[in-house]
């Protein structure tokens, strides 16, 4: 089943606008709950379910986007999130386009790893190549709860963007 132009254009503003409506809500002050200092990232995980869903050239720029978002409001260097985001979401754009089938236990697997790296690579490189002090306890206080939370809003995301893709698989008469 092929998509008509006219759906795949209305698919990637839908999912182009979940990715906004994530990021604001991970960036309101207040808004997300936190436990202690772990937080609700729900860009990371709706990312990585839409990744699941789309060929590797369009999970490119879908990272690349989420990327530039995080960049924004990053502290760190500029265009790191976007090169690591448009990595990861490349790879798993591949992987399930040639590899796996699109279920939820894939989404879970590939959805954590990009969870996992984003937050994993992002404190060795501006925590603990900085040799910042309690750097190992942040990540094990801070770092890996806080990955361990986002990988179960995968469950959520992936219903979501699993019912809005089959909304618009409709089949091309020729």
């Amino acid at each position: 089943m092929k998509l008509t132009n006219k759906n795949t254009i209305k698919k990637h503003i839908i999912w182009v606008l979940l990715l906004c409506a994530a990021f604001l809500l991970q960036t309101t002050y207040g808004f997300m709950p936190h436990i202690g200092q772990v937080k609700f990232l729900p860009l990371l995980p709706l990312l990585g379910c839409i990744c699941m869903f789309e060929k590797e050239k369009y999970a490119c720029w879908y990272g690349l986007f989420t990327g530039l978002l995080m960049d924004v409001v990053s502290p760190s260097m500029v265009g790191y999130h976007a090169l690591i985001m448009m990595l990861i979401c490349t790879f798993i754009g591949w992987v399930s386009t040639n590899y796996l089938r699109n279920t939820l236990l894939t989404n879970l697997v590939m959805g954590g790893l990009l969870v996992f790296l984003s937050q994993s690579l992002y404190w060795l490189f501006f925590i603990e190549f900085k040799q910042i002090d309690g750097a190992s306890g942040a990540y094990f206080g801070i770092y890996l709860p806080t990955i361990l939370l986002n990988i179960i809003l995968i469950i959520p995301f992936f219903f979501l963007v699993l019912a809005i893709s089959k909304r618009f698989k409709k089949e091309e008469n020729i």
